[in-house]
């Protein structure tokens, strides 16, 4: 794939899964580089561009999002995640607990315990890690949240106003769809709709190359291919308005 805006290779080593950020178990941590790439895309698609509700209804433990508090805290207000996996939520909450202060001084003081008791570099590198996304600009984030729920299931998330969703859907061996229903990408789509800022928002579907992101509520603006991924980036459909030109084609 041609990167449009994270077009330099760096070092993404402070956001390794398990090093700052909690590592939860059986799920993956999203590439940050092609993470950052899809969020300024979103951001591209967008008429504003602060005080941004982002939400992420399948979260896992919230790698994701946590990594999008730590880049653009500065323009983000609200991050919402939602999962069926319970356990992965516990992860979610301690992760973007890291978003707050309070939280990511509890984080450092426990890696300062570990490279004290014993001594690893490992446990310098995150401390020194942690440190660095200390000095990030999350002065616009306000709320952090997450809470179990079934995205493809008979009901829209408890949530509104959202000017941004990501998700990286189940596929592969890691993760899988708990819902029983036929089309679960069609049915989270429509669940997704209602909750959407019918002013000014944009959806980003990761999935493998044998799921389509497709419902006649949304106009599709653009596809990328990364590996096996591919990435569809959406538009809300309303009858009561044209199509929405400020989005650009990707």
């Amino acid at each position: 794939m041609i990167y449009q805006f994270e077009t330099e290779k760096r070092d993404y080593s402070d956001y390794s899964s398990g090093r700052v950020l909690h590592h939860a178990p059986g799920t993956t941590a999203f590439p940050v580089r092609l993470g950052k790439e899809i969020m300024s895309r979103c951001l591209a698609g967008l008429r504003g561009g602060s005080d941004l509700k982002i939400y992420d209804p399948c979260c896992g433990g919230a790698y994701w999002l946590t990594m999008i508090g730590f880049n653009y805290g500065g323009r983000v207000s609200e991050l919402y995640g939602s999962d069926i996996d319970e356990a992965a939520l516990d992860h979610a909450r301690r992760n973007l607990g890291l978003l707050t202060a309070e939280g990511l001084s509890a984080r450092k003081e426990s890696l300062r315990r570990d490279r004290e008791r014993y001594g690893k570099d490992s446990h310098r590198e995150a401390l020194e890690s942690a440190e660095r996304l200390e000095r990030t600009d999350r002065s616009a984030i306000r709320t952090t949240s997450c809470f179990a729920f079934d995205i493809a299931g008979a009901a829209a998330p408890p949530i509104a106003n959202v000017n941004i969703v990501i998700a990286d859907l189940p596929y592969g061996q890691m993760t899988s769809w708990g819902s029983g229903a036929e089309n679960p990408v069609r049915r989270m789509l429509g669940n997704l709709h209602p909750v959407l800022d019918p002013e000014d928002s944009i959806v980003a579907i990761v999935c493998d190359k044998k799921q389509r992101a497709e419902h006649e509520a949304f106009e599709r603006k653009g596809t990328m291919n990364h590996g096996k991924r591919k990435i569809s980036f959406l538009r809300p459909l309303y009858r009561d308005r044209p199509v929405q030109d400020a989005c650009i084609r990707f």
